[in-house]
Order: structure tokens, then sequence, then C-alpha cells
């Protein structure tokens, strides 16, 4: 047995190999090797130790031994990781396919022949005369450069270099020069400004100044794009940069006139960025797609110094005028200054609001101008260099000068340091004055915009649903907060804007090449042309990859012409009942705002609910298993989710004369059987009344019923004595202690944080609200729009603690809607249709509340805080877009608010509406989850497509039952414990023993904490003691968490110090059983003089009496024969020490599960 597996990242090809592997093809295993291995496992990264680049290296294997044992692939570590049937299999998100293991299996017991030809990792370079024409349109501007007249301009606007005569007014274009393809990258003048020389795409053109004609060209050994280029004082040596994508950065130094470079050097490990030249023409600065910058020696291009600190791309390097610093912009937002000779960071700059993509120094090197690539154009002036002992955020004074349209790609000074010339994506430049005016140089107009094309692609119609369907948005991928290998996405495409910069602009738009689109890196990644650690997302002749190459070739277009949104999806089938083992497909449409449908299914994801019951594929391919029950294949499509619902029957139903004859008490008894049905189940028997009387109470009002209640109770002839208890509970003044309890977890701030006295007087408020039943829609809406004073209006409390318009929408959507928008804080709901605008939109309903006195965190006796409505308009920020929302509820529009309306009560009218589709069902379904065990939508605060209710239709009916009846909270808990549903007993039937969620019997579940503490406290007749409180206060009368209860706390009374408002834990744990096994206060309890076990062992009563008292207190039954006859005679057994006897008996049923559970 292989005892170690490699941590072999293996996203595996998905297409699928010959079934069987009759012939062993070398080139077939390199190529899963090659798209899917090597992107981890390769000299460079290398990780867990293993490389698979050559076959020796392969069977040396890494850190724990050989990867493979050749001509045996059962002891071969490598088939062991892909094989593993759990969940360390690899590759780790996703199986490779049986097929494509067997095919693995084959060649290592063929003894793993080797293709090195296979393994190449860059195929045949494009040459440059092969390149298309640039889309229609397409000039940006890449490269800017200056004379050292400063008279001349020279601006890269797509495949030409345009020429403005600065001497002349107005700045006018005095020559274009073309012979590029490509989109030209770079421009260097020659010291004496007798030579331009233009780097594009395999090519390098040097012209001369006086006629403007080709003086030289180069073209050999060149890889890729010529990046960054450099006179030397010369005039007659050249600096490029070069390298193939992605794969490496070079230097090449090229004397003028020559047939190939005189020195190439390999800089970086991926493409150079960024070139400078130092004042003094000594040093040569590189920035790299590596993170990394380097300081050359010019005359020899040896490395001087490393510089390493950044975590994103260097876009942009600069010497400062004697050499000695160098400023970095990065596409980590990062604009950093460092000691060359120490290679340690002396200053940090920028306003970290995006990357730096250009940066300049003042002559005098006071200053720096640096450009940002969402148009911002900052000077930093106070520069203060690091003193050694710590580095303070911002080392200098910075200034935002102002904007510029599009994205700055290159910039330069004029040699008198008073003008400042940029370059943007656009095509356009920019002239920023000494007195930091910002004006427009007018440039040759725009090629005429080609007519509509019909089958024009669009980034977040075609592109985004690619890239998230290979999974390249996903947290462990691209998305990731500081992106992957210096490409960040959002996630599930939060920011489409945002991701359409990184991966069109970023860099220079360095993932792009329009004018060979199969070429970008984008798509070299994708399909593993180059190294790529996620493995093959796509196949190069997949419509995926055609889909991104046209998209490229139209010029990368955000959007179309009138292009309609995004309205919703559908699944077909929306529910299906299927057999066991039956496979089926599903078929997604995607509807717009223009009437049209699109098919998505090959771009949406799938995920099911139960894997137990259904798997689904990538595809939409889905099959059951051998399993009955139900599921929701959930579907979700640039935000959008729909689902399948899926249910898979008993193997045989019963026939409906087995339906017919059940009990039926109301509406909610004919829903749930008519569900059972369908699935074939049947209702368990009905409880008995002993086991009514006590769920009912404790569910009710949170007591045991008391002996003589219980005796009366099982000796009633009454037919109505069930609704007459029923009633009487509801009017016990219990009851709203109960429920104030119930709620108080969810809506009562911490004392600490808000002040006790505020926390008290909200909890007396709900304790008087449910005393007087008060309709809930009032209820809430005083919650909802309370002002006030925090030591005299109980329910400003809450938003004394929820301070935060984002904190309100999180709490009210979560509490009384059912609904959790927090995930859309930060970016799409991952299972549901929320996004930021929707959660934002929900905040901006609590931005008009005023505060004035002490905040938060106020002591008993700290002073108040007055809280009221300040009339305005209601607004707050996009995150992202920066645009002002206006309040919107959630799935709705938004609502005009008088600038008088306080929006808490526009807020409360829409929540409040007969019609609202969240308000009463969530209500409902957590008063059904209290009685019944499960919320018919569980978790309870959790209502999304994704996450149906079990039960729809009953769903349905209690939400308009009890809105017809004014929101009675009375009533629709009568409603549910007057159904027979109710009435089930807890114990299972063949047909029932695996329904955990349709109600075919009760679910049996722990009591609450305080319950339970009084439940305890009425079987031994001692109660509970609490600070602050009256003695003969009960367990659900407590306010404050911080009443020191062990028992409680033990048993999962919620802390008001965590701040998200979550159900309790109703799961025992090991701490509950021991203690009340061995808890010390109720061993006190039990042996107390004054307590049951005291009483009855001086009574006269003879023991079977004692224990029918015992087990009518408890369990509310009488014992069974065989249990009055074993305690019968452990109270016989104790006649020296009655009262120690009686003690062990009651220690014994407090320790039951009977007990402790309700059922």
């Amino acid at each position: 047995m292989i005892q170690s597996r490699y941590v072999i990242s293996l996203f595996l090809l998905t297409t699928p190999l010959a079934a069987e592997v009759a012939k062993v093809h070398p080139a077939q295993a390199m190529g899963l090797l090659k798209t899917q291995c090597l992107g981890c496992h390769n000299a460079d990264k290398k990780k867990g130790g293993l490389s698979l680049e050559t076959r020796d290296l392969a069977l040396k294997g890494g850190e724990n031994g050989a990867a493979m044992v050749s001509g045996d692939a059962d002891h071969s570590a490598l088939i062991a990781a892909l094989s593993d049937p759990g969940d360390a299999h690899m590759p780790p998100k996703k199986q490779l396919p049986e097929k494509q293991i067997n095919l693995l299996k084959a060649w290592v017991n063929a003894g793993a022949p080797w293709d090195d030809a296979a393994l190449k990792q860059f195929g045949e370079l494009t040459p440059a005369d092969k390149l298309a024409a640039l889309p229609a349109g397409h000039t940006p501007a890449e490269a800017i450069a200056i004379s050292t007249d400063g008279k001349r301009l020279a601006v890269g606007r797509g495949n030409a270099v345009i020429i403005h005569d600065l001497a002349a007014p107005g700045a006018p274009v005095v020559a274009t020069l073309t012979g590029h393809k490509d989109v030209v990258q770079s421009l260097a003048w020659s010291a004496d400004g007798t030579l331009l020389a233009a780097g594009g795409y395999r090519s390098l053109l040097v012209w001369n100044a006086a006629d403007w004609k080709v003086k030289h060209t180069l073209a050999a050994p060149l890889e890729g794009r010529v990046t960054g280029l450099l006179f030397l004082p010369d005039n007659a040596t050249l600096i490029l940069a070069d390298g193939a994508m992605s794969l490496k950065g070079v230097l090449h130094r090229w004397k003028l006139g020559e047939p190939k470079p005189a020195q190439t050097v390999e800089a970086h490990a991926d493409n150079v960025l960024s070139l400078a030249l130092s004042k003094d023409g000594k040093q040569i600065a590189t920035g790299g797609a590596d993170n990394l910058a380097k300081v050359w020696d010019a005359a020899t291009l040896k490395e001087t110094a490393k510089i390493e600190g950044h975590v994103g791309h260097i876009v942009a390097v600069g010497f400062n005028t004697d050499g000695k610093w160098l400023a970095t912009g990065s596409a980590d937002k990062d604009l950093k200054v460092w000691d060359i000779a120490s290679k340690e960071m002396i200053m940090l700059l920028g306003d970290k609001s995006s990357p730096v993509n250009a940066l300049l120094w003042s002559p005098d090197s006071t200053s720096l101008t640096y450009f940002n690539d969402n148009g911002s154009v900052h000077s930093v002036t106070e520069l203060k260099e690091h003193d050694g002992v710590r580095l303070a955020f911002t080392s200098g004074k910075d200034k935002k000068v102002g904007s510029i349209e599009g994205v700055p790609n290159a910039a330069v000074l004029s040699p008198d340091g008073k003008n400042v010339y940029a370059a943007t994506d656009a095509g356009e430049v920019y002239q920023i004055d000494e007195k930091q005016k910002i004006a427009k140089l007018a440039v040759p107009a725009a090629v005429a915009p080609p007519a509509p094309n019909p089958k024009a692609l669009s980034f977040t119609q075609d592109i985004l649903p690619v890239l998230s369907k290979a999974g390249c948005n996903l947290g462990s991928c691209h998305a990731k907060s500081s992106g992957q290998a210096g490409f960040k996405l959002s996630i599930f495409a939060f920011d489409p804007k945002g991701d359409y910069m990184e991966l069109a602009k970023d860099s220079r738009g360095r993932r792009v090449f329009p004018a060979m689109p199969e070429d970008s890196l984008l798509l070299l990644k994708a399909t593993v042309r180059v190294q790529h650690e996620g493995g093959q997302r796509f196949e190069p002749d997949s419509e995926s990859a055609k889909t991104i190459a046209e998209w490229i070739r139209q010029g990368m277009p955000y959007e179309t012409p009138g292009q309609p949104t995004l309205t919703g999806i559908e699944v077909q089938p929306a529910e299906k009942t299927y057999r066991k083992n039956e496979a089926g497909v599903l078929k997604v449409t995607a509807r717009y705002s223009n009437g049209t449908s699109r098919d998505v299914t090959a771009l949406t994801d799938y995920i099911s609910s139960e894997k137990a019951i259904a798997t689904v594929d990538e595809e939409g391919h889905m099959k059951t298993t051998t399993e009955s029950g139900e599921t929701v294949i959930v579907a979700r499509y640039m935000g959008q989710v729909a689902i399948s619902r899926v249910a898979v029957p008993a193997d045989k139903l019963l026939p409906p004369e087995r339906y017919a004859g059940l009990t039926v008490s109301n509406e909610i008894d004919k829903l749930v059987y008519t569900r059972l049905q369908k699935l074939g189940h049947l209702p368990s028997d009905t409880c008995t009344d002993a086991e009514f009387l006590r769920r009912s109470t404790l569910d009710a009002i949170g007591m045991l019923p008391t002996v003589e209640e219980a005796r009366a109770f099982a000796a009633s002839k009454d037919p109505k004595k069930h609704e007459q208890w029923v009633d009487a509970l509801l009017q016990r003044p219990e009851w709203a202690d109960h429920w104030a309890i119930k709620w108080g977890d969810l809506i009562r701030p911490n004392p600490s944080r808000v002040g006790v006295k505020p926390v008290y007087l909200l909890d007396q408020w709900l304790r008087q609200s449910f005393r007087e039943n008060k309709p809930w829609d009032r209820l809430v809406r005083e919650l909802l729009t309370a002002q006030g004073n925090t030591h005299h209006d109980g329910p400003v409390a809450i938003w004394r603690d929820k301070r935060e318009p984002v904190d309100a929408a999180t709490f009210v959507g979560q509490i009384f809607l059912g609904v959790r928008l927090e995930c859309a804080k930060c970016h799409h709901h991952p299972t549901e249709k929320w996004d930021l605008t929707d959660y934002y939109q929900m905040a901006a309903f609590f931005t008009q509340m005023k505060r004035k006195g002490q905040g938060i965190s106020a002591p008993i006796s700290g002073e108040p805080e007055q809280m009221w409505f300040a009339p305005g308009n209601a607004g707050i920020e996009h995150p992202v877009t920066k645009a002002t929302l206006k309040p919107r509820p959630p799935a709705d529009k938004e609502i005009a608010i008088p600038e008088t309306t306080d929006p808490r009560a526009a807020l409360a009218d829409w929540m409040t509406n007969p019609h609202n589709p969240y308000f009463a069902p969530a209500i409902v379904n957590r008063v059904w989850s209290s009685f019944m065990g499960r919320g018919i939508v569980d978790p309870v605060d959790d209502f999304r497509a994704s996450n149906p209710p079990s039960n729809a239709a009953l769903l349905d009916w209690l939400a308009q039952d009890f809105v017809k009846h004014g929101y009675d909270l009375k009533h629709l808990m009568r409603t549910i414990m007057l159904s027979q549903v109710y009435r089930l007993s807890s114990t299972p039937n063949e047909t029932n023993v695996a329904d955990v969620k349709n109600y075919s019997r009760s679910y049996r579940r722990r009591l609450p904490a305080e319950t339970l503490l009084d439940a305890v406290c009425a079987v031994t007749e001692v109660r509970e003691t609490f600070s602050g409180m009256p003695s003969d206060s009960l367990a659900k009368q407590t306010w404050n968490h911080k009443l020191e209860s062990q028992f409680m706390d033990a048993f999962g009374r919620p802390n008001a110090s965590s701040e998200c408002p979550c159900e309790r834990d109703a799961k025992p744990s090991v701490v509950q059983a021991l203690h009340l096994m061995n808890s010390t206060k109720l061993q006190d309890m039990l042996v107390s003089a004054k307590g049951r076990a005291a009483r009855l062992a001086k009574s006269d009563l003879k023991s079977a009496q004692i224990v029918e008292e015992l087990y009518l207190a408890s369990y509310s039954r009488l014992p069974t024969a065989e249990e009055a006859a074993i305690a019968g005679k452990a109270v016989d057994a104790g006649a020296a020490n009655r009262q120690a006897a009686i003690e062990d008996v009651m220690w014994s049923l407090l320790n039951s599960a009977e007990f402790v559970f309700n059922h």
C-alpha cells in the first residue's frame, strides 16, 4: 500500500479519451501532463518537490519518493492519487474521469514511454507578417516619447506612430509613420534627436527624423512584443525588452545596422513591462510581470540589484536624478521608492485606489507625478525618506491634480520639466502644464466604425459567462483577494467593469492580441499553450476558445449598442418525479429585457443539494441514485439562479385508499398528506394524549404540565379537550415570556455594547407586546420606525446597536424577511440573485437616522442617546461604481420617498403589504419550525431560489391565512397545534423512517436552555435564583445573558455579544450530558429540603404512588408496568434512606432522552 501521495494539482482534460487503451501513445499521456500537471510541477514551482518535465525527474519524484513505478501502475503514487475514492483524490476539486485514469494506468504499465516533443511548452511563433489587421477603431496609445530638444512628441497610436510638433501652436500632427501590424508597444528617441525607434510584435523599426524614412529594422531573433526601448548615449545602441508571451522577459543589446543583437540576457521570468535609463546613462531599470524590479549595468547588462516587495506586475519604473533611488509603480496599487544600494524601500506612496500605470520624477527629484489606471493624475511632494525604524503609511503629500479620460498607458516629461504628456488606451494624448492644467492634444480622426455586426459579441454577455463557467472567477483562482499570477477578477463577476479593465486594459493590454487573437495570453493560458497553474480550462478548438478569439478580433467591446440586460433564467424541467437510477438532461434558458431568450445550458454551473439523491455534471446531465427522497438541482448563470426540483419516490407507492381514511383537522393536513402521497410516505400514528399534552405545553409556553394537569387531561373524555387545552395555553402569562425569549435571541443587542438600560427596556417592550398579542405587522413596524431616547423607548436600542445602514440591512433582511443579504455586501450571492446593488439599496432605507448623545459601549449609568429621523434624500454610495443608490427593497422596484418621510416607514409599508412575498412567509416559517422541529424553508432565515420550501403550497396557505387573520400570532399557533400533522407520533413507520422534512411524523428536538431549566425546577420543585431578579422568577423571564447560569450556558443560551443573530444549536453535546449527570447545582436541587424528593419522602404515599408522580411530573404520563416495577423496587430498596432513593429515581428521569427532548 502506498503510504504517501503527492500533492499533484491535475485539472485534467474534460474531453473523453478512448474508452480502452489497446495501444499506448505516449503523446496522449504527455498531453495530459502538459496541459494539466506542468503548471504546478515544473522546475520553477515544483510543488510537493516534484517536477514532471522529464522522465528521469518524474521517476525520481519529490518530497515523498517516486511518482511512478515504471511498468507497475498499481504501485505508482501518481495513479493512486488520481484513483482515491475519497476527498484525498487528485485533482482535489474534481476527480479525473475513469477513462483518463485508465489511459495513464496503461501508459505507466507500458513503462511510461516519454515524448519530449509532445511536452514542448510553446508552439511555433507567429511571424509578424502573418498578423491580421487590427479591429476597426482599435487605436490604443501604448507608448510615448519626446525628443531631447522638447520639440517633437512621438505617440504610438494603434499600429502607427504620430508625430506632434510641440513648437507649433496647438501641437499639430506633422507625420504619421506606419510599418507595424500590431499595436506599437514602445518608442525611443536617440539622444541627438536624429532617430526614432518603435517596437511592435517581433518587429523593430528605426526612422530617420529628417525625412521619416525607415533606416534600420530588426526582426530575428525577436520572440514577442517589444515592450521597451532605450537609446544609449552613443546614439547607435538600442536596448530592447522582448520575450515570448508569459514565458520570459529578455533584454537585447543591438548595434544599429547589425543583423542581430550583440547580447541577449534573460531578465525576468515573465515579460518586461517597463524600462528606464538613468540620467547619466549608466544604469537600466526593468519592471516585470514576475513582480520584480531589477537594475542593470548599462555597459554590460549585468544585474546589479533585484528589488522584491510588490505583489503585482511592475508597470512603471523610474530613476531619480542622481540614480540612487528607483520608483516603482505596480498593479498592486502601490507606488514605492527604493534605495538601490541597499535594495530597501524608503518611501511608500500612492492613494492605492487603482494600479499605478506611469510615473515621472521632477528634474530635482523633489516630487513625483503618477497616473492611476482609473485616469486620476497625482502629484506627490514633501517626500520623506524612511528613517530605518518605522515606515509611515504615507511618505509624502499626495495631491490629486485631476483626471483624464481612459486608461493612462504611458507618460513622459518635457526636458524643461514644465509639461507632462500622457497617452491613453483610447489613443488620446493629454498635456498637464506647470500650473497643473490638463488639456487634450488634437489627434487624427478615428476611423469610422464598421457597420453593425449582427453577430457582435460583448464582454458582459458573451465573455464573462465563459470565464465564469471555466472557474476563472472563483475564490480559489483569480478571484482571490490578491488575484492569481498577477491577474485578478471579481468573485462571481460582481464587478464586470473592473473585470473588463483587468482583462482588456491592465498592464497595457498584455492579455489580448487583436492582430492574432488565438495567440492572446488569455487563450494561451486557458488552453495551456503556455504554463498555467490552473490547468486547461478549455481546449483550443472549443466553442469557448472560439468565442473569446472572435471577441478579441472584434475589438473587445464591453457591450454592444442597445444590448439588453439579463432578467433571469429558467430551468427545464422545473420539477419532475424520477425513478431510481434514472438519467435526465437539464436545459437552461436566459431571458433578456427585450423579450429575447438564449440557451445557456453549456455555460451554466450546476450543483445538487442532495448528492445522495441525485448527481449532476458540468453539462447539466443529472442522474438519480438508489435512494428515495427529494433534492434540487441549482443552476447558476451570471448571478441568476433557478432550480429543478427532483423527487424520487419509494420503489412502490401506496394505493390512494391508504390516505383516504386519514384524519383531517384543517387545511394543513390536506397539504401535507398530498405531499406525502406523492413521495410514498404514510404518516405515523397519532401520538398519545400524554405526548400531545407535554408537546403542546412545552412548545406553546415553554413549561411542563403539572402533575394535576396531566391527570386531568388523561381522565377527560371531552372530545374537544385538545382544542380547549390549546386555547388555555395561549392565554397563559407564560406564553408571552416564552415567545419574548425566542425573539429576544434574535433582536436583543449586547448590553456591553449599547448599555444595560436600553436592553432592559427593549426586553420589557417585547414582553408587553406579546402579552397584548400585538399583531405582527404592527410590532415590526414599531421596531423598524423606532426613534426617541434610549433610556425611555425600548425599541430604539436596536438602532443604537445597528448603527450602520449596512448592518441594519443585514439585520432586517435576515430576521424579518428570512433573506440572507450579507453575502451580497462584497460580491454576488453565490446561490441567489442578490448582488451589491440589491444589498446597498436595502441599506439606503436606513441612512436618514440621526443621533445625539453618548454612543455605543455605554455603562449602566451612561448618558442616553437620542435618535430621530432627519428629512432628506435617502441614498448610499455603491462601493464599486460609486453611484448614489436610492432605497429599493429586495426583488422589487425603487420606492419614491418624499424627503419628509422616514425611509424606514416606507420600508415598513412595503413589508406589511398583504402581498409581500417575504414578510408573512418568514414569520409563519419561524413559528412552524418552533412547533414542528424544522422549517418549511430550512434554515428559517435562508429564503432563496436554491433553497426552496419543502412544501410550497403549505407555506403559501399558512402565510395567506396569517395575513387574513390580521397577523395574529396566536391564531397561527392555534392552527398549527390543532392540525392532525402536529399530533403525529415521533415514532416512524417503515415508509417514513428516512423522512426528515415532509412532516410525516413529529421530529424530536432538544428543549431550549430556559425551557429545560424551568422543567428541571418544576420536577424538583426547587426554583433557580438569578442575580437581580425576584426569587420566584422563571428562567424564561431572564432578559440578559449576563445573568449568570451555568446550566443555561451549557445548554446553548445565546450570547448577545455575537454579531450574527443565529438560531440556537439544538444538537446535544457531551458537556450537556455531563452537566445533567454531575452538576452540583442540580444535585443541590435534588437533595433540597424544600424539594419534591424531600416532600415525597416525608409523605404517606406508597412507592407506586411516588413513582407515578415522578413520571407525571417528568413525562406527563404514567409509567408502564415495567417502569413502575423497576422504579418502585428502587424506592422500596432505599427504605433506610427513602429520600435518597427517590432522588436517584428522579435523577435517572432527568437524565433520560425522553425528558430532555420534546417528542
